[in-house]
């Protein structure tokens, strides 16, 4: 299954030690992949299936009500257009924050995400939709309703790809792609997982973002979930440069915003117990994307935290950003 490979290669990295040519980044397809399939528990496509009853996705403490309700139509997603940085995800006042959503459309999670956007309204938010592992093999309404829903509230959601460090090849991946854009016509962009770090696969990345936007998804996100080379700058819109357990210190984030727009880079830090609004306030000027979760291995994503509503407040609160570009 495509999260098996990331999996293995957290394993490698975590215990056995391993080089930088075996395994490049953990990757969120590990996590969300753990358990594949829509319908199984707390997998992608669902704690509670796609559609099933509330509260199965371990929902720790937010919300209740299941799925989202009717689609108000796509909406106008908050903070897109006329940003800086590679591709302009939000504007360069503001910090938004994204959401690996690898639970089914009926899970509480979907809920809890459209309440807090509505009471934040500013705050940029972008929902990776995960049925299987990536667009799955043929539409799913639920999908449809949901993420038309998530979209009435000003979310932006874009869709779950699995590149497997390239090992995938550039046709699989544009495949993926491919079917995403013809299942869900209204998505606004793609989420490229396990994105090599290495020199020289820049080409490749490129090569399927702009593909992507080709086809009007015009938001790309790659995980290499780790620190990258330059040259990986503006070949995707925003990198995720942090995904492990705890929070980064600041001084690790410090350094890109020096050369780049922090609207380029984004950190998804699990394993994160107490919601801290003063770290927050620390790290907004390096980063234009936060997302922190207090779940954790193996499948960090099939939640959202208890403070999900404290982390768009704190988000919300511009007075904190110092060091826009």
């Amino acid at each position: 299954m495509r999260g098996s490979r990331a999996t293995v290669g957290l394993f490698c990295v975590l215990v056995t030690g391993c080089t930088v040519g075996e395994i490049v980044s953990t990757g969120i397809g590990g996590r969300s992949g753990g358990k594949t399939g829509t319908g199984g528990a707390r997998g992608v496509g669902g704690a509670s299936g796609v559609g099933g009853e509330t509260g199965a996705g371990g929902m720790t403490g937010v919300g209740g009500a299941s799925g989202v309700g009717g689609a108000s139509g796509v909406g106008g997603a908050s903070g897109i257009g006329g940003a800086s940085g590679a591709g302009g995800a939000v504007a360069a006042s503001s910090t938004g924050t994204i959401v690996p959503l690898y639970t089914g459309p009926g899970d509480a999670s979907w809920t809890a995400i459209a309440v807090a956007k509505k009471a934040h309204p500013t705050v940029p938010v972008i929902a990776i939709a995960n049925p299987s592992n990536g667009p799955g093999g043929s539409v799913d309404a639920q999908y449809t309703t949901g993420v038309r829903a998530l979209q009435g509230t000003g979310i932006l959601v874009i869709g779950y790809v699995a590149t497997g460090y390239t090992a995938r090849g550039i046709s699989a991946v544009e495949a993926d792609i491919d079917r995403w854009s013809s299942f869900y016509p209204f998505l606004q962009g793609i989420f490229f997982d396990e994105q090599s770090n290495r020199p020289g696969d820049e080409a490749f990345y490129r090569t399927v973002s702009q593909y992507a936007k080709s086809l009007g998804l015009t938001l790309t996100v790659g995980n290499p979930g780790m620190d990258t080379a330059p040259t990986y700058f503006g070949v995707v819109d925003v990198d995720l440069i942090y995904e492990s357990l705890g929070v980064p210190g600041d001084s690790s984030l410090a350094g890109w915003h020096t050369s780049y727009p922090r609207q380029s880079f984004g950190i998804i830090p699990y394993g994160v117990a107490t919601f801290d609004p003063a770290y927050v306030k620390r790290v907004k000027p390096y980063v234009g994307y936060i997302y922190l979760t207090d779940d954790s291995l193996p499948n960090p994503w099939d939640s959202l935290p208890p403070y999900f509503d404290d982390l768009l407040a704190a988000l919300e609160d511009a007075s904190t950003v110092t060091a826009a570009r």
